[in-house]
């Protein structure tokens, strides 16, 4: 008989596996592999096989189109579930049915009546021991067969490839647009990266293709063709124009060649726009399958004008003070970020903090660009980078520094004290940063992981 965890106890359990979203030490190619993944949803009954998925892999806004997408189809009257990482501020967040979190008690219940078989699978398996994302994959795709969702909406991990979400039974695929990161692991070059991303592609299945770095849509399109997977590029498909006068949200206007889309987006941002752009190209191809999305032309409107996906041009006003926190944490999302400041032309102090893994000088280069002032913060996250690694490379680029903290809540204080009327704060370089400044603004208990095991061998 199963054991009945309570929710703190089910998140311990969790945490206490292999984590390599937070090891400070970069995992080997050889590290990921499929058959520990196969094995554990063979032992429950092969549940990744019974719902149809959106299957969502790239570097930069895989996570935004992810939102976008299960939105649509949840206001078209889908039941939907939504997978994505990383969270803010609970693991719960990265499971939704219809843009709800899954509650405490339900991920208790399932962490409790899988953890024999998780324990079985790492200690006699023979492919090593279960990591935390492999397990909360697992959790998700229970918990979706079991709500008997319509479609579930999942966005990869790390790669493509080899990421425990591989093994979906895939509607379409998308790839958003990619870019150096997690170049340890990846690949150091963009066609490296391209062809992991590229991994998700199943034969004979549609694939979204983003506006593509001409070497990544090279290999986009050689592995669709090797797979007989129709390609649909959206930069052929579609054009899109924004308003962006409203810094946190804008008006876009989107035309395919099947119908022309006006709606309001509650994400700021060119990106967000091209974002928008791709999840329409992705639902008319569902479209096409059967699936009724656009019976009404208010469908886009009414789900994506009050999305809610905190920490991607955010803003939030605090102590008479004007803060934009973006998780922005790689050269090609910074570019996209400082490229949307400099059209408002808005003084800005900035808040940053870096996890390993992450380029940090083209990252400093562009920021330069604002000409503001840095605040240099460590989060608590197990991968932060140090304050003097950061201050080095600023100092390289010629960035004024005007103070160094050890925690992200004295750096927004310092900020705070040293903004004047006619300057915003920007606290960006990671999602771990932007949690707990959300965190230290509006008052939100985050989950602590304090017994948080960084396991890198088989066995639990």
């Amino acid at each position: 008989m199963a054991v009945k965890f309570t929710y703190k106890e089910a998140v311990e359990k969790v945490m206490s596996l292999a984590d390599f979203e937070r090891s400070r030490s970069a995992p080997e190619h050889s590290s990921f592999h499929l058959e520990r993944m196969s094995l554990l949803f063979e032992k429950h009954d092969n549940v990744h096989l019974i719902t149809p998925s959106i299957h969502i892999a790239g570097t930069n806004g895989k996570g935004s189109v992810s939102v976008m997408i299960a939105a649509a189809l949840s206001e078209a009257g889908y039941l939907t579930g939504l997978y994505t990482s990383p969270h803010l501020h609970s693991v719960r967040e990265r499971i939704r049915l219809n843009g709800v979190s899954v509650s405490e008690k339900v991920f208790a219940d399932l962490v409790s009546k899988t953890w024999t078989e998780v324990r079985n699978v790492s200690n006699l398996g023979g492919y090593g021991g279960v990591t935390t994302f492999e397990l909360v994959t697992l959790l998700a795709i229970i918990y979706f067969a079991e709500q008997e969702v319509d479609l579930q909406v999942v966005e990869v991990g790390l790669g493509g490839r080899l990421d425990s979400t591989n093994l979906v039974k895939t509607e379409i695929s998308v790839i958003t647009p990619i870019g150096l990161d997690h170049t340890e692991t990846l690949g150091d070059t963009i066609p490296k990266i391209a062809r992991e991303k590229a991994g998700i592609i199943k034969a004979e299945v549609p694939v979204i293709v983003a506006p593509q770095n001409p070497e990544a849509r090279k290999v986009i399109g050689q592995v669709a063709n090797n797979k007989r997977a129709k390609l649909i590029d959206v930069s052929e498909e579609c054009t899109w124009m924004a308003d962006n006068k409203h810094f946190s949200r804008q008006k876009v206007n989107v035309k395919t060649k099947q119908q022309e889309y006006k709606f309001e987006l509650a994400l700021g941002g060119s990106h967000q726009a091209q974002n928008s752009a791709t999840s329409i190209v992705a639902l008319e191809q569902l479209s096409n399958k059967g699936y009724d999305i656009f019976d009404s032309p208010d469908i886009l409107s009414n789900a994506w004008v009050k999305l809610d996906w905190p920490g991607r041009m955010e803003h939030i006003k605090f102590n008479d003070k004007r803060i934009l926190l973006d998780g922005a944490h790689n050269e090609l999302a910074i570019e996209q970020l400082v490229s949307s400041i400099i059209r408002t032309h808005r003084k800005t102090i900035i808040v940053f903090g870096s996890l390993l893994g992450h380029q940090l000088n083209p990252m400093m280069g562009l920021l330069k660009k604002l000409g503001a002032e840095l605040v240099i913060v460590k989060s608590r996250h197990p991968k932060a980078l140090g304050c003097l690694e950061i201050e080095k490379v600023a100092q390289k680029v010629g960035i004024n520094i005007l103070g160094s903290r050890e925690t992200v809540s004295s750096g927004i204080k310092l900020a705070i004290k040293a903004a004047t009327k006619q300057e915003e704060i920007l606290v960006t370089g990671s999602f771990s940063v932007v949690a707990e400044a959300r965190e230290y603004i509006l008052g939100i208990n985050p989950e602590l992981y304090t017994n948080i095991r960084i396991v890198e061998k088989p066995g639990i």
